[in-house]
């Protein structure tokens, strides 16, 4: 990896967060699209996607086509290096639902300062991989009114107990309570970390618990052997991690097609 005047070089980030991308999944014949579906197959998810303009459309309504007939959802993560340049336009065209968009960040885990993040006060953080320490997590979604968190919970324990040593889930306690909680997920072989599902009760939030478990996972994916951590950040949490050191990279936006069931 190259580094210029303390900054990454975005083209090679890009580079190495595409290589990510498409080893999430299943590619097509043609290799333009990367497909990840659950284990369950209620859920689907195009992770990469570089096509030409002229055979945008005829693959949105493959795919929609395939969604509607084997009846599960579908969701296409768009990127903001991904072509067409204009196929969020087309997504939405084609009944997708546009989502929050967020800032893809980058931190260099070999440069970064994990003092930098600071200590959330008296907590506990805890990495647990067993599917009945799931409760916990849920109960912090539901805290936070997240949507489907029991869909959420089974999910992820399937994502557990057939792949325990690609995902760990840190949950911060207060008091023995559950009070916060976070995801990252480590790909085998790669030199990436992905953080994801940072979440903190409305009762204990601007405590330092968001930045605590950040730096929990940041020290496993050290520890682990990983070169660098991404996350996709919402504009409530990007201005957070960018004064710790996250550099913005692209942009990304889900576009989601449910079923009517």
């Amino acid at each position: 990896m190259v580094y210029e005047t303390g900054e990454i070089r975005r083209t090679d980030i890009l580079a190495g967060l595409d290589a990510e991308r498409r080893s999430l999944g299943v590619p097509s014949a043609s290799g333009d699209v990367v497909v990840e579906r659950s284990t369950d197959g209620l859920e689907c998810r195009i992770v990469f996607a570089s096509l030409p303009p002229e055979e945008t459309n005829n693959l949105i309504r493959r795919e929609l086509d395939a969604a509607v007939s084997g009846g599960y959802s579908l969701e296409w993560k768009y990127y903001g290096h991904d072509t067409p340049i204009d196929l969020p336009e087309r997504l939405v065209a084609a009944r997708f639902e546009a989502e929050d968009e967020e800032e893809v960040l980058v931190l260099p885990l070999d440069k970064a300062s994990l003092a930098a993040f600071g200590d959330g006060g008296e907590h506990e953080i805890r990495i647990v991989r067993e599917e009945r320490d799931l409760v916990d997590y849920a109960e912090v979604s539901r805290e936070i009114g997240r949507h489907n968190v029991e869909e959420e919970r089974r999910a992820l324990a399937l994502k557990l107990k057939e792949n325990s040593d690609e995902m760990s889930i840190h949950i911060a306690y207060v008091d023995g309570e559950p009070v916060a909680c976070g995801r990252v997920y480590f790909r085998p072989g790669g030199p990436y970390a992905e953080l994801a599902g940072g979440r903190t009760k409305t009762t204990h939030r601007r405590r330092g618990l968001f930045t605590a478990l950040v730096a929990s996972r940041l020290q496993e994916a050290r520890d682990r052997g990983r070169t660098h951590a991404f996350v996709d950040a919402l504009p409530t949490s990007a201005p957070i991690l960018r004064k710790q050191g996250f550099q913005f990279v692209t942009r990304t936006q889900p576009f989601v097609f449910e079923q009517q069931r």
